[in-house]
């Protein structure tokens, strides 16, 4: 019977024994009221199940926050009351709520209606009108700024604006165009809002203006992850940040998103305003956060963190889930694109402790590593933890990877380690060729390796910087392989949309250890659905992008349109 309802899953950690202690006694107590009458039952649709002893299915039935029933129209129904809501899904295809495993979604909801966004954008002339629509909204003297996900190769003219243009484009308002984390362009007004041709430019250390032969800054920046987000918080004006997050979290329902991982979530402002606003109007979704320690002395730092805080902790809505994603910065490899990270003893000794730390306390663990070298001197540490602890059952992860051989994979797989990845070559096959050969990118990243040895795979997105929130984006790119330059992987790295779907319900949950409670359409689960607009099994692979989410369910209530 437990298995029935889907409670058997592989032994969790002692950490969060207590969580699947409490999804059987929701079991138990959902048996126990069998008789009761469904709140919601949605009929005659096309239900993808995720759950392997039941795949498909035709209707579904909800009561309080759980489901009671999935199977065809005639048994569903049985449950219908006198009370019951019934929708009939005329076909509509439902699936369970989408989870993004990687979102930097707590710092990113909160300048979401201050940015401008290109990665749908194709040529100059609609990206620079985009622009242009952004500041007829804005007071003068406001930043216009378009913080990332796109490159120059998606447009027809393949090239970046000029400042020129960004001038024609922004007479009145300060741009800032930010590509990556590669560069950033500026128009005449941001040049002299940022003093860079005065003595002392008015920028964060690590940013490097670019200047001509007269010492003129050229309106182009340089610099790093953590410079660039230092720039931005300081020319964002976030205005009302609840505003800002509550339409961040309803663009994601509206794209049948009902959970993300946040994997480090930037200042500890950010998760400040983010706790208080779901203290005090609860949002729409699920978010689990890890902790990132700043440069310097960070096993000290996440000590301190952890005194007060079990390791991890789930109230249903927002979870604590360890450590991540730069557990110490000189181990951290950035966005590099080519081979040839090296880290020091001493920075190597720093990530033995971080991690002996998290293994001795419980605590799960997802470490950034863009290359394979990068991901081979982390492995080397954790090899070493594994020597005296048990890590499995921590879950750990490596993201990225987006040069990562079959090699690697497999310590991963020997290490018991799961694959966290994102969509970065979605936007990054240009830079990963440059460095590498065409050869190492038509092969990222390396998702059909992974699954092929067994290692579990949980998708993300990476947005707002490097990626496209919504996960549609990401389904998309890893089911066709083609990026936004127009370039292809190989296709043996493609993904049945299937598999594709499983990074981002089933695995994203389980890396959440979650998985006993949503992540698959099965009796005694939470409610967690979406009602889709289109035929994800039968329309065109490059239409998956255009999905979006008729209806949307959270605990069983309707989140999305907003009733």
């Amino acid at each position: 019977m437990m298995g029935k309802l889907g409670l058997c899953f592989n032994t969790p950690p002692p950490a969060m024994r207590n969580v699947a202690l409490a999804a059987i006694l929701i079991g138990i107590s959902f048996l126990a009221h069998s008789q009761d009458k469904a709140d919601v039952i949605l009929y005659n649709g096309k239900l993808i199940t995720m759950d392997e002893q039941q795949p498909n299915a035709q209707a579904l039935a909800v009561k309080g926050r759980h489901i009671i029933a999935v199977g065809n129209n005639e048994t569903v129904k049985k449950w219908s009351g006198p009370n019951t809501k019934e929708i009939n899904l005329t076909e509509q295809t439902v699936i369970p709520g989408l989870i993004d495993a990687h979102l930097h979604g707590i710092r990113g909801g909160r300048t979401f209606l201050f940015e401008t966004y290109w990665f749908d954008t194709k040529n100059l002339p609609d990206a620079l009108n985009k622009l242009s629509q952004s500041a007829a909204k804005k007071d003068p003297a406001q930043w216009v700024a378009v913080a990332g996900s796109w490159i120059p190769e998606q447009f027809a003219e393949k090239r970046d604006p000029t400042v020129q243009e960004l001038n024609q484009a922004l007479p009145h308002h300060p741009a800032y165009i930010q590509s990556l984390y590669d560069y950033a362009l500026l128009n005449q007004k941001a040049i002299e809002t940022l003093k860079l041709n005065s003595p002392q430019p008015d920028v964060p250390a690590g940013i490097v203006i670019e200047r001509d032969d007269k010492g003129l800054a050229t309106g182009k920046l340089r610099g790093t992850i953590g410079s660039f987000n230092q720039l931005f918080a300081q020319i964002s004006q976030t205005g009302d940040v609840e505003k800002n997050l509550n339409a961040f979290v309803r663009y994601l329902n509206k794209r049948g998103v009902v959970g993300f991982i946040d994997p480090s979530a930037g200042h500890e402002q950010a998760y400040r305003d983010f706790f208080k606003l779901q203290q005090q109007q609860p949002l729409r979704i699920r978010v689990g956060y890890r902790l990132s320690a700043p440069p310097g002395n960070e096993t000290e730092w996440f000590k301190q963190r952890l005194a007060f805080r079990p390791a991890m902790h789930d109230d249903g809505r927002i979870a604590f889930l360890g450590f991540g994603e730069s557990l110490v910065m000189a181990m951290n490899d950035g966005v590099r694109m080519s081979s040839g990270f090296t880290s020091s003893a001493e920075s190597q000794q720093e990530q033995l402790k971080v991690l002996q730390l998290a293994a001795k306390e419980g605590v799960a663990v997802e470490i950034h590593a863009y290359t394979d070298d990068s991901a081979d001197a982390i492995l080397d540490v954790i090899s070493e933890v594994a020597k005296s602890h048990d890590i499995a059952p921590l879950r750990w992860s490596i993201a990225h990877l987006n040069t990562g051989t079959p090699e690697t994979i497999a310590r991963m797989k020997k290490l018991g380690l799961a694959y966290s990845v994102q969509m970065g070559p979605y936007f990054e096959s240009p830079a990963i060729e440059r460095a590498n050969g065409k050869t190492v990118a038509a092969l990222s990243s390396p998702v059909q390796p992974a699954l092929e040895q067994g290692v579990i795979v949980a998708g993300g997105t990476d947005a707002t910087r490097i990626g496209v929130a919504g996960v549609w984006h990401a389904i998309e790119y890893h089911v066709t392989g083609k990026a936004l330059d127009g370039s292809v992987r190989h296709d043996t790295r493609q993904l049945s949309r299937e598999d594709a779907l499983k990074m981002y319900t089933r695995n994203a949950a389980w890396l959440a250890f979650a998985e006993q409670q949503r992540g698959s359409l099965q009796a005694g689960k939470l409610a967690d659905f979406a009602v889709l607009n289109q035929d994800i099994m039968a329309i065109a692979p490059d239409k998956l992008h255009q999905t979006e989410s008729l209806l949307t369910f959270v605990d069983g209530q309707q989140v999305y349109p907003e009733q």
